[in-house]
C-alpha cells in the first residue's frame, strides 16, 4: 500500500474523528484549531545536498522540495536558499522559482579563500518566515587552506543530560516514566549510564542510554517536596550530577503504548491530592490541525485508558493532549503513526564498472506514480558507505520538520519498521519539543503575527510622497523600465492607491535586472514626487538567526584512522600547499610567478562554475571590428560565421559531419546533457551553437543586437559545452558591469536600482572519459560526487536511465534516489553498490 493522496487521507480520518467524538462535555475548540490551520497553512521544505562537508572552491549541489499538507505546495512559487556562518552573517544567497511540483534545483559555488568552519544551509519560502521554527536548516562544514585540526574528546564536564517525564510532569504517588537524552559539548549523542537518588540519598532508579543518547527509566512513587538527582561517573572516578524536574503534588500523568499495529493506548494516572478536579478528562488527538480522536474519560469511575485506532490515520506525528473540564491542557505526548510505504525504485545495474574511470550505466522504474520530481545522486561509497542515516525526504517531511532541536541521523528511524527502531523513535518523540503550535494560544485566540505575504512571483512595491514630505500622493502613477541580464526589457506602469501605494506583480527575470522608475503626480505634472521602493527580501538579506547548530568537524584527521579521514587530510594538504603569497622559494633561487593573462583576469571576474572553462576573448584586442560576429570569427579558430553579419549561421567546424541541424536559419530547442540522459531545455541556433548572455541562455538575435563597446568578455566552449548542456558548443557574452543594453533616451530621468532575479540552476559537470580518454591523466580524479541529477526524467518507455564515470578512488558507490509526485507520494531509495 503506497501513501494515499493528501485529500483522501484527510477525508478518511476526519470522518472517523466525527464518529468517535463523545458529547459528555463541551468540545475543546475543534473549530478554533481548524480555523487556525486554515489561516496558517504550513509549508515545509526539504533540501538535499550532495554531501555535508566541502572544500573551498567546490560547488554545493542541492535539490529542494516544498510541500503543503503532504503534497507539492500550491501556495508559494519562490524559494530562498542561503548559507550562514556561525556569526549569523549571510555569506551566500539565491532565489529560485519553484516548478509545478514545488521543487527547484540549486547550487552554491564556494569561493577560494572562504574561511574554514561550520555553516548552515537554510531553505524556505517568504511565507514560512512567519513561522521561523519551520525553516529548513542543515549544518555543513567547509575546509579551506586556513583549516586547523581541533579534534578533541569531550570530557565529563561538557556532557549535557536532560530529563523529560512522559506526558510532561511527574505527579506525587504515580509511577512515572522518565525519558532522557545525553549529548556532548558538540551536540552529538553519547552513551552513558548512571543512577537516580532522592534528597535523602536513597537510590530510586538506574538508567543507561539505549540509542543515540536516548533512554528511559521509571520512578515507582515520586514524592512531592523531594528532589531527585541523576549521577553519572567518569572512568577517572569523577562524578557529575543533574537535577530532575520537580514532582507536582497534584495532576494527571499520561503514558502511551504504541506497539500495537491497529491501535495505540493512552493511559492516565491521577494524583490523590485535589483529585476531584480531575474526575473527568478529555483526550484529544490531532494531526496537522485536524482532530482525529476526541473522547472523555470518567477517571472517577475507573476510565483511565483511551484506545486510538491507527489504521486510517496518515503517516506522521500525532499529538495527544489531555484537558480538564475547563479545557486547560494537563498532559501531552507525541507519537509517530507509521502508516507509510515510500515508492521504491526498481534499480537495474545495466553496466556496473568498478575500475578507475570506468563507465557505469544504471536504470530504474517507478511503478504507480504520477508526474514527479525525482533526484539521483551517486557518491563515493568507499569513503561514505553508511546508508539510511542522514536526513532524507521521508524523515524531513514526516518527522524533523515538526520537532525542535538537533536530531542525529534522522534517516535511521525510516530504515525499517522493526520493534527496536520504533521504540527508539518513541524515545526521540518523548525528548524533543513540538514546534507546530501551542494549545494555550489557540484556546485564547492568540493568532499568529503574519508579517510576510505569500509570494507567487516577484513584485515591485512601495509608496509615493510629495518631495521632502510624508504626505502621500493619491492620484498618480509609477513607470518602470526593467532590463534583465538576458537583455529582455519589460515596461510597466502602476497606479497609486488612496494610500499612495503601488504594486507591480508578476515581475520575473533571471539573475539580475536594472530597474529604472519614475513617479508622476497626475494633478500637477510638474510637481516633484519621491518614490520609496520597498527593498526585495533577497536584496536586503544580510543577517540570519538560522545559524549552524552543530559542527561536523568531528573526524580525527591527523591520525587518518579511516578512509574519510584520509580523504579529508589529502584534500586539505592540497589546499594548503597551493596557498602561497605569489612566490615559490627553491633554495637560494626565488622564482616569481608569471603575470596573469588579462583574459584570465576577466574570466575570474565575470565567469562562474562551468562557464570558467573554455577560451576567453578580450574584445579590446579586436577594436578594429564593430560587430560581435566579426570579433568571434577573427579570434576563434575552427568557428564558421556564414551569411549576413547581422544574422549569420554560426557553427564549429569540428561538428560539420554531424548532420543533426537544419541549417535554414531557424532556431530549435533540444534536450542535451553530458551523460546522455534528459537534461535542460536550451534554445540552440540552427548552426548547433547555444548562446548565452551573462550566462543566461538567449536566442542568437539577442546577441546580434549587442554593441561591441558594451562587451567585456567573450567565452567559447567547444567540447566543454557539454557541461552546460550544449554538446555542440556554446558562446557566452558578458557585458560590461553596469552597462545597460539598448539604452533608451527616456532612461535619463529615471532612478535606477539593481534587483536580484531568479538564480539559474546549473548542469552538474562530470568528465567524459569515453569522449576524452586522455583527459587529465596527470591529475588524480578525487571526486566525491560522481553523478548528480536533481530532476531526472524518464524515457518514453517510462524507464529512467543515467550513466557516470568512476573517479580514481572508489571501489563501491552510494546511490540515493528520492522525490515526490503530484499526489504527495514520496520516493526514496538508498543503496550501496559493491563489486
Amino acid at each position: 500500500m503506497k501513501m494515499k493522496p493528501a485529500g483522501i487521507k484527510w477525508l478518511a480520518f476526519i470522518v472517523g474523528a466525527l464518529m468517535i467524538q463523545t458529547p459528555a462535555t463541551a468540545q475543546p475548540s475543534k473549530e478554533q484549531l481548524e480555523k487556525w490551520s486554515s489561516d496558517n497553512p504550513q509549508e515545509k521544505v526539504f533540501l538535499q545536498t550532495d554531501k555535508d562537508q566541502y572544500f573551498e572552491g567546490e560547488t554545493i549541489w542541492m535539490k529542494a522540495w516544498c510541500a503543503l499538507d503532504g503534497t507539492p505546495t500550491f501556495l508559494s512559487r519562490i524559494l530562498y536558499v542561503d548559507m550562514v556562518n556561525a556569526n549569523g552573517d549571510v555569506v551566500l544567497k539565491k532565489m529560485y522559482k519553484l516548478d509545478s511540483l514545488g521543487s527547484a534545483a540549486a547550487d552554491f559555488d564556494l569561493a577560494a579563500g572562504i574561511p574554514s568552519g561550520k555553516y548552515s544551509l537554510n531553505a524556505y519560502t517568504l511565507w514560512m518566515l512567519n513561522f521561523p521554527g519551520f525553516i529548513f536548516s542543515k549544518s555543513i562544514f567547509v575546509y579551506g587552506a586556513d583549516y586547523i585540526n581541533k579534534h578533541e574528546v569531550t570530557g565529563l564536564a561538557k556532557v549535557s543530560l536532560q530529563f523529560f517525564p512522559e506526558g510532561g510532569d511527574m505527579v506525587a504517588g504515580i509511577k512515572s516514566k522518565v525519558a532522557f537524552k545525553a549529548h556532548d559539548g558538540n551536540g552529538y549523542p553519547i552513551a552513558l549510564k548512571g543512577s537516580v537518588k532522592d534528597n535523602t540519598g536513597k537510590p530510586v532508579a538506574a538508567f543507561e542510554t539505549e540509542h543515540d543518547g536516548y533512554g528511559s527509566f521509571y520512578i515507582e512513587s515520586p514524592e512531592a517536596g523531594k528532589t531527585y538527582t541523576a549521577i553519572i561517573g567518569g572512568s577517572t572516578g569523577a562524578f557529575k550530577t543533574y537535577n530532575l524536574p520537580a514532582v507536582k503534588a497534584e495532576g494527571i500523568t499520561m503514558e502511551v503504548a504504541n506497539n500495537n499495529e491497529s491501535r495505540l493506548f493512552v493511559m492516565l494516572g491521577r494524583g490523590e491530592v485535589q483529585k476531584v478536579k480531575y474526575n473527568t478528562v478529555r483526550v484529544v488527538a490531532q494531526m496537522h490541525g485536524h482532530i482525529v480522536y476526541n473522547t472523555v474519560l470518567n477517571v472517577e469511575e475507573g476510565e483511565t485508558t483511551a484506545p486510538i485506532p491507527k489504521k486510517k490515520l496518515p503517516a506522521g506525528i500525532l499529538q495527544i493532549t489531555a484537558f480538564d473540564a475547563q479545557n486547560n491542557p494537563l498532559a501531552e505526548r507525541l507519537v509517530f503513526i507509521g502508516n507509510y510505504e515510500a515508492v521504491k525504485p526498481i534499480v537495474q545495474l545495466d553496466t556496473a564498472n568498478f575500475k578507475a574511470r570506468g563507465k557505469n550505466k544504471y536504470s530504474f522504474k517507478l511503478d504507480d506514480i504520477g508526474p514527479s520530481s525525482v533526484s539521483v545522486a551517486v557518491t563515493n561509497g568507499t569513503i561514505d558507505g553508511a546508508i539510511n542515516g542522514n536526513e532524507n525526504i521521508l524523515s524531513s517531511f514526516m518527522l524533523t520538520s515538526d520537532l525542535k532541536g538537533y536530531i542525529h541521523q534522522p534517516g535511521y528511524y525510516f530504515a525499517n519498521k522493526d520493534s527496536a527502531t520504533l521504540h527508539h523513535l518513541d524515545l526521540l518523540l518523548m525528548t524533543h519539543g513540538w514546534r507546530r503550535f501551542d494549545w494555550k494560544k489557540i484556546l485564547t485566540n492568540q493568532n499568529a503575527v503574519l508579517k510576510f505575504p505569500v509570494e507567487s512571483a516577484m513584485s515591485l512595491r512601495g509608496t509615493v510622497t510629495k518631495s521632502d514630505s510624508k504626505n502621500v500622493i493619491k492620484d498618480g502613477k509609477v513607470t518602470f523600465i526593467i532590463k534583465g541580464d538576458d537583455s529582455t526589457t519589460v515596461l510597466a506602469e502602476a497606479k497609486l492607491t488612496d494610500k499612495g501605494e503601488f504594486l507591480v506583480s508578476d515581475v520575473n527575470f533571471l539573475k539580475k535586472a536594472s530597474v529604472a522608475y519614475m513617479g508622476t503626480n497626475n494633478k500637477s505634472e510638474s510637481f516633484i514626487v519621491d518614490v520609496h521602493m520597498e527593498p526585495a527580501y533577497i536584496d536586503s538579506l544580510k543577517k540570519s538567526k538560522a545559524i549552524p547548530s552543530i559542527s561536523l568537524d568531528t573526524t580525527d584527521i591527523t591520525n587518518r584512522k579511516n578512509a574519510w579521514a584520509n580523504f579529508l587530510q589529502g584534500n586539505i594538504n592540497s589546499l594548503q600547499s597551493a596557498n602561497f603569497d605569489g612566490f615559490n622559494n627553491l633554495g637560494n633561487v626565488t622564482v616569481k610567478n608569471r603575470r596573469r593573462p588579462k583574459e584570465d583576469s576577466l574570466n575570474a571576474e565575470y565567469a562562474g562554475g562551468p562557464f570558467l572553462m573554455g577560451k576567453g576573448i578580450d574584445p579590446n584586442d579586436y577594436k578594429q571590428y564593430s560587430n560581435v560576429w566579426q570579433i568571434i570569427q577573427a579570434a576563434v579558430p575552427g568557428i564558421r560565421v556564414e551569411g549576413d553579419f547581422f544574422n549569420p549561421i554560426v557553427s564549429f567546424n569540428r561538428f560539420d559531419n554531424l548532420d543533426v541541424f537544419n541549417r535554414s536559419g531557424s532556431e530549435t530547442t533540444i534536450l542535451s546533457s553530458s551523460s546522455g540522459d534528459a537534461g535542460l531545455s536550451l534554445i540552440t541556433d540552427a548552426g548547433g551553437v547555444t548562446f548565452f548572455l551573462n550566462e543566461v541562455n538567449v536566442p542568437k538575435d539577442v546577441i546580434s543586437t549587442l554593441n561591441a563597446k558594451d562587451i567585456a568578455l567573450i567565452k567559447v566552449l567547444k567540447t566543454e559545452g557539454a557541461a552546460i548542456g550544449a554538446p555542440l558548443g556554446a558562446i557566452i557574452i558578458y557585458t560590461t558591469k553596469g552597462a545597460v543594453i539598448n539604452k533608451g533616451v527616456y532612461d535619463k530621468s529615471f532612478t535606477k536600482i539593481s534587483r536580484e532575479g531568479y538564480a539559474i540552476s546549473r548542469h552538474y559537470y562530470a568528465p567524459d572519459y569515453e569522449r576524452n580518454p586522455e583527459l587529465s591523466k596527470s591529475v588524480t580524479d578525487k571526486r566525491f560526487t560522481l553523478y548528480w541529477n536533481p530532476n531526472i526524467k524518464p524515457s518514453k518507455d517510462g524507464t529512467y536511465r543515467f550513466s557516470f564515470y568512476n573517479s580514481d578512488l572508489p571501489t563501491m558507490f552510494k546511490l540515493i534516489i528520492q522525490g515526490i509526485d503530484k499526489d504527495g507520494q514520496l520516493v526514496h531509495h538508498e543503496q550501496v553498490i559493491k563489486p
